[in-house]
């Protein structure tokens, strides 16, 4: 092979590449370490994505490379700025020990892409969770939710939980009961959840501190779901393309269980207003949203905020896009 076309291929390898760059950066992370997990755990990661662009986003498939991850594409047609998640299965119950896998994501649309995500973790035999996750479900915000789970550990009869850690601040928790019995130690412990949980998807883990050395942190899975006393909808104004010059009129609903008011209403765009009828609480504020193209050809991506009463002052934002020809 003569130098120009290993010049050539090189070339190609190395566009194909920078090519695929576009699919990568619209992820929020690659990789994801389960930690030390007990067997027969349910362990699941989502990787999230959001697409960046203007066409909408198509996978064809996700595969891993070794059976210890199951991989599942949640969505397969992603719009514009909407998001995706590639949900990662850990399969606790048919392997053990150190386990990992790459899991390949490939889009067809709007260009063809592959990207590579990474798990890991450690699969311990000796330890077992009930139940194998703490599942809170879907709950408001106001309620404060509590469960218990146990923990028991075969081998050692002076193995002992000294902490749970978390990386965030959600949780109280406290050891309720141990048991001991020849070669077994079992635990019960509650976890309530604590006032400051913000609203969304709860994708977390318990960090269970031992006094076995060679593997003093043991993951425990916390998911749920946060809802808000007030829902605003869409969860996004999508109003494609507009000529230069020209007005578009939608509607917000916010919406809640209970009367409340609307404080405020703003965009960080000068072409969007809004027609607020009355400040009686109500349980239902339909609002109607106007924008106004301008005179500049242009891309428009802005936030809606919306600040409202009810027992106490509550946020909520609302992406907006605009494509101006």
């Amino acid at each position: 092979m003569n130098g120009l076309s290993l010049f050539t291929l090189l070339l190609v390898a190395t566009s194909s590449l920078q090519a695929q760059d576009w699919a990568k950066k619209m992820f929020a992370t690659l990789e994801h370490d389960f930690g030390t997990v007990a067997k027969n755990s349910k362990q699941e990661f989502r990787f999230e994505f959001t697409n960046l662009y203007e066409e909408s986003l198509h996978i064809t498939g996700v595969r891993a490379s070794c059976g210890c991850t199951i991989p599942t594409a949640e969505q397969d047609t992603i719009k514009t700025f909407e998001k995706g998640t590639i949900l990662a299965t850990y399969n606790t119950e048919a392997f053990a020990g150190a386990r990992g896998a790459t899991v390949t994501v490939t889009f067809d649309k709007p260009y063809f892409a592959e990207v590579q995500l990474q798990v890991a973790g450690f699969i311990r035999t000796d330890l077992t969770f009930s139940p194998s996750r703490l599942e809170f479900g879907e709950f408001s915000i106001s309620d404060k939710p509590r469960m218990e789970f146990n923990v028991s550990h075969a081998g050692v009869s002076d193995w002992q939980i000294t902490d749970v850690r978390s990386k965030k601040s959600y949780y109280e928790v406290e050891i309720l009961e141990r048991t001991q019995l020849a070669n077994q130690v079992g635990y019960k412990l509650g976890v309530q959840l604590k006032d400051n949980i913000p609203v969304g998807y709860l994708q977390d883990h318990l960090i269970i501190v031992t006094n076995d050395l060679q593997n003093q942190e043991i993951k425990l899975p916390v998911t749920g779901k946060v809802s808000a006393p007030v829902t605003l909808s869409p969860a996004s104004l999508l109003l494609g393309i507009m000529q230069k010059d020209s007005e578009i009129t939608k509607r917000l609903i916010l919406r809640a269980d209970q009367p409340f008011t609307i404080d405020s209403l703003k965009c960080d765009h000068p072409g969007v207003s809004f027609k607020l009828t009355g400040d009686e609480p109500k349980k239902i504020h339909l609002v109607p949203v106007t924008f106004n193209s301008g005179l500049s050809p242009q891309k428009v991506r802005a936030t809606i905020t919306a600040k409202v009463n009810l027992n106490g002052e509550i946020t909520l934002t609302c992406p907006l896009s605009a494509t101006i020809e």
